[in-house]
């Protein structure tokens, strides 16, 4: 009989998650304590395990957006087991009823153009030891995790690595945009400006926009709070 593999609640406050890489692809073969997929919540980015041995079907749990805790995002098939269309969780009906929301993709960190392969494939590859939130960040930051020294165990980056590196040109960048900083609050008015009149103080081009992920919004809505 087919396992259901649901998003996990590795949170207290925990309602909803983010996918942020699938470590096999559909129709691979995986043993019970396998690495999943990677998940990404307010406050860290955690590995998911197999809960049971089998063939990996009907990958429904999308990267980059939002998931209901307890949703169903794919499911594992004994060898040789008929393989039924993906049947629709509670959770995932709910989902559909709710207004649809508009989201621009989210980078997915290690992707490729296939498939995303497991970590441990990856380190092999790459001869450098890191953990996934260590590879995400280093990748936003455009740093190459080989002149990185590792701190973790056995040598392995860890996000605090990655941080530390980055610090110089954290700083580099915040002193760029101190003069662009300065003029907004000069032209600002008493009430706060809109996102197009705080892009139309900036050359067309000269800047990316970024969708926030969930620990920046988490982040940003407890710095509300504390303000409030």
């Amino acid at each position: 009989m087919a396992v259901e593999v649901i998003l996990p609640k590795v949170d207290m406050d925990m309602s909803t998650g983010r996918i942020s890489s699938w470590l096999v692809e559909e129709g691979a073969t995986v043993k019970k304590g396998d690495l999943l997929f990677e998940i990404e919540t307010d406050k860290a980015a955690m590995e998911i395990d197999s809960p049971a041995a089998g063939i990996v079907r009907n990958i429904t749990g999308k990267e980059g957006v939002d998931i209901p805790v307890g949703q169903v995002v794919a499911w594992i098939y004994e060898e040789g087991e008929a393989v039924a269309d993906a049947p629709v969780s509670a959770p995932a009906e709910a989902a559909a009823e709710a207004p649809a929301k508009a989201e621009a993709p989210a980078p997915v960190e290690d992707a490729a153009p296939v498939a995303a392969a497991p970590a441990a494939t990856a380190e092999a590859s790459s001869g450098v030891r890191a953990s996934p939130l260590a590879r995400r960040l280093a990748k936003e930051a455009g740093l190459d995790l080989s002149a990185i020294a590792g701190s973790g165990p056995k040598g392995r980056i860890v996000k605090a690595d990655v941080e530390a590196a980055g610090k110089d040109g954290g700083a580099k960048a915040a002193a760029a945009a101190a003069p662009a900083e300065a003029a907004s609050a000069a032209a600002s008015a008493p009430q706060a400006m809109s996102d197009d009149q705080v892009l139309k103080l900036f050359e067309e081009g000269s800047y990316e926009l970024i969708p926030h992920d969930s620990m920046r919004k988490t982040i940003a809505r407890r710095l509300v709070e504390a303000k409030s």
